[in-house]
């Protein structure tokens, strides 16, 4: 606008530019390059600033600009309306001669007949060569002269004026200004840093070259990172000069205002400085028409910027501040509830040891959050703990508030010796119960068992209750327990329910666990944040989804993972990333189920990729993990057997206990179970199998699983087309799909059926394998249709180098995973359906893309890949 208007004025036409903007927008920058780029478009130009000392002299900052003082060029009998014309004069003198630029800075300031004579001066020279260029500050009408400077703004305005406002900068300009002065863009707390600033380019300049000044930031990996805790003295110093303006009375309401915060109410900042309202409302009136505050009108001031009002702060002297910060805290908690959050930050920051006062409001206010913030709980307990001595009578209370956040945050050793210490002093039997009861449910969570959850109090408070019932879920004795409670509200009800939720489950009573499961799901997190089972709405939702009712599942599952995030329950959390996983991989999202890394899930995908070793050591891994589905890990074992020995072995693991209703439940069990028993003669258990999964297709009508499980049972058993095909076409899961269509074949092809059909049902097969990432059945289908005389395309033209593991394709990829498996070449024919000749050749091919000799060398290089 600007440029254009120099550009106009060189041509012979003048007129009024209007600039506004908050403290540090760049007003007088902009003036600057304004008038330094007036030569060259034959403009003279000349510039004044006013002040708060020209605001009693009248028509000063005209004068100035013109580069002479009011008394230069008036006389001593000059009224000022004769100083006025005279200047008047002066100014279309000189525009005869050339084009002129007068520009003037902080209008706000200037007296009211320069004001008067700004407005007159326009009008007059409207048609003469003459750009004025006006700039003032916002937030300075409230003032005297800054409210006549406002009016004079908005008439000429009015008059056809236009007006140029300077917004702060943008989050990503502001962030390029930064990283032009550092060197590099600014991340992390750096980033946050220059955020702070509320993109004011004056803060901006003094943040960054100040941090480089102090040599406060380093850059790596093209990244500008703060290594300095301290605002630099750049800043600082910035900060104190425009202090400098402002009477002591009024720094002192700035001082306590940063220490309150960015927000805070003009009562808490009179009564730290032991005053009225009425005593710091000039004060107030002050910094707010200087822009250093805003109003909002209904008590509430606020800094402009976070980043002036932390530049503030620390220019207070550390004692003083720490003193503010416990005033500030301590009057703050006398406000009540919607006060309470910033009084614990002040006093976090200002308590000092053996401050009851402070210790006493500070556990209270953790108490209040350990079941719903354990985080914040714990850094509140910690410090409060910190400022106690030994034998404070607050030290008990606060250790079992602490210990309840560590174990809701999943730092369970930190729990566990905080526990064994405050035990040892003896606290009082309330407070020990409950420490026990903490303790009793970290040793479930980390696997050490449920004989010390078992022997609480079962006339404990309702925590204990919960987890003592938990810890005897699965058995007679559990059972009976949440008969009794299942009435009851609160968590002691929830796990009750969910107790007879999973026994109802276990015995294929399907609508019955579900009802059940969905009361229990309706708890609150933090009611059963203290009980080590997965939240009953997690359960749900995973046993939704293997029943195939995908959408139900999802909404249950980002409802109760929406709700967990909000607490930061890590025991919950991880048990959400668990479930997600399953049940991504149930409705064949297979990328999304391996993103989440549960071992349960990444066994089976490595399983279905025919990577046994790999599958192996995630199998390992889930055993390991305490409170694991013990049917799941059957599951997984049973494939892994099946994968590497023979029908009989996976049978002989099955030992006498036999497959039980839990198992059947399993999308896909029912069906590979009979197919398994078969294979290796055992009729009876075939036999078994099928008849289980009808019972169960039967006590749970309109469940498509079951259905299809028993149709895919019985078909295989009793060799019925028609069963298969009503498993294939019932069948949700694409797995269990894939392998209902596979066995058809099979059967079809014995039949004798017509090959297009058996190529039909193969290929449904091929399809179902490869959505749901298993390229080890894949393979086998492929080696079934090759066999009825059909090839299926399936290689893809893709870039890669000619040499490294990069420069394999999938197929040698696979061959060489096998190979450094230890595998022979016959092995590895087996498991990929092919013939030992074309391993053979996939393996020269491997060699000389790798550059390597032997299977050893093969074997080394996998390793260093992975």
């Amino acid at each position: 606008m600007l440029t254009g208007a120099l550009t106009t004025l060189s041509g012979g036409t003048g007129g009024v530019v209007l600039v506004e903007g908050a403290p540090g927008a760049g007003r007088t920058r902009l003036l600057a390059d304004t008038v330094a780029a007036a030569a060259d478009h034959g403009v003279v130009a000349c510039a004044a600033r006013a002040d708060e000392l020209t605001q009693w002299t009248p028509l000063a900052p005209l004068a100035d600009a013109l580069g002479a003082t009011v008394w230069a060029l008036g006389r001593p009998d000059d009224t000022p309306m004769r100083l006025s014309a005279r200047l008047l004069g002066e100014i279309e003198d000189r525009a005869r001669r050339a084009p002129q630029l007068i520009a003037l800075d902080d209008v706000h300031w200037t007296d009211p007949m320069t004001l008067a004579a700004l407005q007159s001066f326009a009008a007059h020279l409207r048609d003469a060569p003459v750009l004025w260029v006006l700039a003032r500050r916002d937030g300075t009408e409230h003032g005297r002269t800054g409210a006549a400077a406002a009016r004079l703004f908005d008439r000429l305005a009015e008059g056809g004026a236009p007006r140029l406002r300077l917004e702060p900068l943008s989050a990503t300009a502001a962030a390029e200004l930064a990283g032009q002065v550092l060197g590099a863009p600014p991340a992390g707390a750096l980033a946050e840093l220059v955020a702070e600033a509320g993109g004011n380019p004056a803060l901006l300049a003094a943040l960054a070259g100040g941090l480089r000044e102090d040599e406060a930031v380093r850059v790596r990996d093209g990244r500008a990172e703060l290594i300095a805790d301290r605002l630099p003295a750049r800043l600082t110093d910035a900060v104190r000069e425009r202090l400098s303006g402002f009477s002591a009375d009024t720094v002192g309401v700035l001082e306590v205002a940063a220490v309150l915060g960015h927000a805070f109410q003009a009562a808490d900042a009179a009564e730290l400085l032991g005053r009225t309202a009425a005593d710091i409302a000039r004060a107030v009136r002050e910094v707010v028409c200087s822009g250093v505050l805003t109003d909002s009108g209904d008590g509430e001031l606020s800094f402009c910027s976070k980043l002036f009002r932390r530049s503030i702060s620390e220019t207070i002297p550390a004692s003083v501040r720490t003193a503010l910060h416990r005033q500030a805290g301590l009057l703050l908690l006398s406000r009540g509830v919607e006060a309470r959050a910033s009084a614990v930050d002040h006093l976090l920051d200002g308590a000092l040891p053996g401050d009851t006062q402070a210790v006493r409001a500070l556990a209270v206010a953790a108490e209040r959050v350990v079941d719903t913030e354990p985080a914040t709980a714990a850094t509140i307990a910690e410090k409060a703990l910190a400022l106690t001595t030994p034998g404070d009578a607050e030290v008990p209370e606060l250790a079992l508030t602490l210990a309840a956040a560590l174990h809701r945050c999943g730092r369970y050793d930190e729990a566990a010796g905080l526990i064994s210490t405050t035990l040892v002093q003896a606290p009082e039997p309330a407070v020990a119960e409950r420490l026990r009861t903490i303790a009793a449910a970290i040793r479930m969570l980390t696997g050490q068992g449920t004989a010390t959850a078992a022997e609480l109090d079962p006339d404990g408070v309702a925590e204990t209750r919960a987890v003592r019932l938990a810890a005897l879920n699965g058995t007679k004795a559990g059972l009976s327990l949440a008969e009794a409670a299942s009435e009851e509200d609160g968590v002691v009800g929830a796990v009750a329910r969910q107790v007879l939720a999973d026994e109802a489950w276990s015995r294929g009573e399907i609508a019955e666990s579900l009802r059940l499961n969905r009361l229990a799901a309706q708890c609150p997190v933090p009611l059963v944040a203290g009980v080590p089972l997965p939240h009953p709405a997690l359960v749900l939702a995973e046993r939704l989804a293997q029943l195939g009712e995908f959408g139900e599942a999802e909404v249950a599952l980002a409802d109760i993972a929406t709700r967990i995030e909000q607490t930061g329950h890590v025991p919950f959390g991880e048990a959400v990333r668990v479930t997600r996983a399953r049940i991504s991989l149930w409705a064949g999202r297979i990328d999304e189920a391996a993103r989440e890394g549960a071992p349960v899930v990444l066994g089976e995908l490595a399983l279905r990729r025919g990577e046994l070793g790999e599958a192996e050591q995630h199998i390992a891994d889930y055993r390991e993990l305490p409170g694991h589905d013990p049917v799941a890990l059957l599951w997984l074992e049973l494939q892994l057997t099946s994968a590497r020995l023979e029908p009989a072995d996976v049978i002989a693991l099955l030992g006498d206990s036999r497959p039980t209703q839990p198992l059947l439940l399993h999308p896909a069990a029912a069906g590979w179970l009979v197919r398994t028993a078969l294979a290796a003669d055992d009729t009876a258990l075939a036999g078994l199998v099928a008849s289980e999964a009808e019972d169960l297709a039967e006590r749970n009508p309109g469940c498509a699983p079951l259905a299809a499980a028993a149709a895919h049972s019985a078909g295989l058993l009793r060799r019925k087309a028609g069963k298969l095909r009503e498993a294939v076409a019932a069948h949700g899961h694409g797995w269990a799909r894939a392998s209902a269509a596979e066995d058809l074949a099979g059967l079809l092809a014995r039949e004798g059926r017509p090959s297009d059909e058996v190529v039909r049902e193969l290929d449904t097969a091929l399809a179902a394998y490869q959505a749901a990432g298993a390229p080890r059945d894949v393979a086998r289908v492929r080696s079934r249709l090759r066999a009825a005389g059909v090839r299926r395309r399936h290689w893809t033209y893709a870039e890669r180098p000619v040499s490294g593991w990069g420069s394999l394709t999938d197929t040698e990829r696979d061959v060489a995973e096998l190979v450094a498996q230890g595998l022979t070449n016959r092995q590895v024919a087996a498991r990929m359906f092919v013939s030992p000749h074309t391993v053979h050749a996939h393996l020269g091919r491997i060699f000389r893309k790798l550059e390597v000799n032997s299977r050893v060398e093969l074997t080394g290089l996998r390793f260093q890949v992975a």
